[in-house]
């Protein structure tokens, strides 16, 4: 079973519903409780805490604020939730394997969001480890207009719990115009704002990182504060149907690589 993002902005403090019971009515599944347990980094370790239980069949909504009570200077960005049936260590090198196997078609998957006074935005997802030799290339068309602030959220975990910073690179799809770029980290939900780039209903932004991969997110918050939005799009992979499809997408990638490049390799 993946791991189930708990997420923390600058802005809101976010939410994750988990299911104890199969996302679908043929899978074989062990009919017991299980421990929930969180997991972060603080940069050098994965930091581990027992959180709650939850019977078979039933759901549980956990808020930010419910599983982190340190310092909110040293709060992390991301916190991963997981099934576990044993306890594990304090303080890890590398972040838990998992204890559960199930079937993977549908994946096992949570309600992962944001609440802000009225309002709710979620979506059903897990996150994985990604590889560290990996990359990011993501077509942005969710900017939206008249009092909303608009964000760029990109979360990514690795294996290893150490702490490292990569660029996001940002261009217009038609122009192929270079517009900024913006250090992120692993281990953490990176939110980027997107509004001081001025992008008109007719440009479309281009997100690449070149040696970090990870899942992206459109995050719209209204200036009122009464309404939330949050979109993410698929990988080139998740649109190839037969064959081989991670080849298709490293060809994708590599066509856009090699077409956008920013000013300091020209």
């Amino acid at each position: 079973m993946a791991f189930f993002p708990l997420i923390k902005t600058k802005h809101l403090d976010g939410f994750c519903v988990m299911h104890n019971f199969p996302p679908n009515n043929w899978e074989p599944t062990i009919s017991s409780k299980k421990d929930v347990w969180a997991i972060y980094s603080d940069g050098k370790k994965w930091v581990t805490k027992f959180v709650d239980e939850i019977e078979i069949g039933m759901s549980k909504k956990y808020f930010y604020s419910d599983v982190y009570k340190g310092e909110l200077r040293e709060a992390p960005t991301l916190i991963l939730l997981q099934f576990r049936k044993s306890k594990i260590g304090d303080n890890l090198e590398e972040i838990p394997s998992h204890e559960f196997v199930f079937n993977k078609v549908p994946e096992w998957r949570s309600t992962i969001g944001f609440a802000l006074n009225e309002s709710e935005t979620s979506y059903q997802g897990e996150i994985e480890p990604f590889p560290k030799a990996a990359s990011l290339l993501t077509f942005h068309p969710f900017i939206q207009y008249k009092n909303i602030n608009n964000y760029f959220l990109f979360l990514n975990i690795e294996k290893n719990a150490n702490y490292r910073e990569e660029e996001i690179e940002i261009f217009e799809a038609n122009s192929k115009k270079f517009i900024d770029k913006v250090m992120v980290k692993n281990n953490s939900a990176n939110l980027i704002d997107l509004d001081k780039y001025n992008f008109l209903p007719n440009q479309l932004p281009v997100f690449i990182c070149r040696s970090m991969a990870g899942i992206p997110f459109g995050l719209g918050i209204h200036k009122n504060k009464k309404m939330l939005s949050m979109e993410h799009t698929h990988p080139p992979a998740s649109f190839v149907i037969h064959g081989r499809r991670f080849k298709v997408q490293g060809e994708i990638k590599r066509k856009w690589f090699n077409v956008l490049k920013n000013f300091d390799e020209k």
